[in-house]
């Protein structure tokens, strides 16, 4: 059992399995369970802003919002409910919010998805679980 764990979630099958497994290691009464929706922020629609490649105005809002509504329902899905986890969206690259929300909560262990709701820029630049299993400090399960 551990006592701390993180699980990105994204919407994605990988994703709600991760959690599913997560639920199962941490530890019944004293362990913390943490829910994380890591997008990047929309980019601005005016073409002023698309140009400077800024986030839309209301980006922190729409980030929060959509985070949330993930995480809840990832929760449902699994059974889970909010007295269990501790829901945490952020903004950023997801494997390098990933990485920094492990090292600042101190878990021990991340349990992913093998794959999430990416698109092809994936497959060229690396899946977001192979940069996290590679860097982080904590142990990382990987789940398919």
């Amino acid at each position: 059992m551990y006592q701390s764990i993180l699980v990105p979630v994204d919407g994605s099958d990988q994703s709600r399995a991760a959690l599913e497994v997560a639920a199962k290691l941490v530890a019944s009464e004293a362990g913390n369970l943490y829910v994380l929706n890591a997008q990047e922020a929309p980019p601005a629609e005016d073409g002023i802003g698309k140009v400077a490649g800024m986030p839309a105005l209301n980006a922190d809002e729409l980030v929060q919002k959509q985070g949330q509504e993930v995480i809840e329902q990832a929760c449902r899905q699994v059974k889970l409910d909010s007295e269990q986890v501790e829901p945490i969206v952020r903004a950023g690259k997801p494997a390098h919010v990933i990485l920094s929300e492990a090292k600042r909560l101190g878990v021990d262990a991340v349990v992913m998805g093998s794959r999430g709701n990416s698109n092809i820029k994936s497959l060229v630049v690396g899946s977001v679980s192979y940069r996290v299993m590679h860097v982080a400090s904590c142990a990382v399960m990987v789940v398919g």
